[in-house]
């Protein structure tokens, strides 16, 4: 006997929960912040919302229990919020994995540069409970500027062993007129360079070591040669022969460029440096006083 259906019953519609107004988002970085208590005569690192929910438990063992009721509804509603946010990123970023392998795939058969795939799948870091994150070139700008960082770790691992051949070993000092220090920086250049890129386009310590061991099978004249075609190649020629300046003064100029970056990106976080133009100027600063 087939049964009949109600139908003036309705749909019951899913509730979408709106985005994180920006108190909300305050309410969680608050909620989530640790402080020092002492409890029972010992001092105890506990977050905020663990603070509030003990006050909770003491005021309603005394009968009121409105006010903090209230804030933790608050909390709560902002945390649900919150992880299905997260939930969106971790769903979004395992579908743009799976695309993007797709992709991979399909021009690896037809013989073309994997490069040409972006963000690369190898590049994308999906984190349960996080999100995900792009360890590498989101478009062709930003893989140029990558090919371009790549391109100067292999130069100046052909210029350590270059310098090598001319000078001996590169020697670690901070002695300006020690003997010893007569040595080259290319190979901290090289690994200036190399930590810099992302994990996809890293040498290892042992291709390195497996770069230096084959240029170490060139005469000096090859490397001679090459060395000057490569800094030309990269539109900054060298006269031939040249060598980087001895570890301490390469580490000095790298400090005070690291220190202009940091307080750059705090400039800017700050609003006092906005455009382009006064990003460039500031730039061009740092490498004047870089070339002094």
């Amino acid at each position: 006997m087939a049964v009949k259906r109600n139908k003036s019953r309705k749909a019951t519609h899913k509730v979408t929960l709106p985005g994180l107004t920006p108190l909300q988002k305050s309410l969680l970085d608050e909620a989530g912040r640790r402080v020092t208590i002492t409890s029972e005569g010992r001092q105890q690192e506990v977050s905020i919302e663990q603070v509030v929910t003990r006050k909770l438990l003491q005021v309603a063992a005394n009968g009121s229990v409105h006010a903090l009721s209230n804030a933790v509804n608050e909390i709560i509603l902002a945390q649900r919020i919150n992880q299905r946010e997260i939930d969106e990123d971790v769903e979004f970023g395992n579908r743009l994995k799976t695309h993007q392998k797709a992709l991979l795939d399909r021009a690896s058969s037809e013989g073309k540069d994997p490069n040409t795939v972006l963000p690369h799948p190898d590049d994308i870091e999906v984190i349960p409970g996080v999100g995900f994150k792009i360890h590498g070139p989101w478009d062709e700008t930003e893989l140029k500027i990558v090919l371009s960082n790549c391109a100067r770790r292999d130069l100046y691992i052909l210029q350590a062993a270059l310098e090598e051949r001319l000078l001996g070993p590169e020697i670690v000092t901070d002695e300006p007129s020690s003997e010893v220090s007569k040595g080259g920086s290319a190979m901290l250049m090289a690994q200036f360079f190399n930590h810099g890129l992302p994990d996809r386009f890293e040498k290892s310590n042992i291709e390195i070591i497996m770069d230096l061991s084959r240029l170490g099978r060139l005469t000096k004249r090859e490397l001679l040669k090459a060395t000057y075609a490569a800094w030309a190649s990269l539109g900054r020629p060298k006269p031939r022969g040249w060598v980087t300046p001895p570890f301490h003064e390469a580490r000095a100029k790298m400090e005070l460029l690291a220190d202009g970056c940091a307080e750059l990106l705090r400039d800017s976080l700050a609003g006092k440096v906005s455009s382009e133009r006064d990003i460039a100027k500031r730039l061009a600063s740092m490498m004047h006083r870089l070339g002094k």
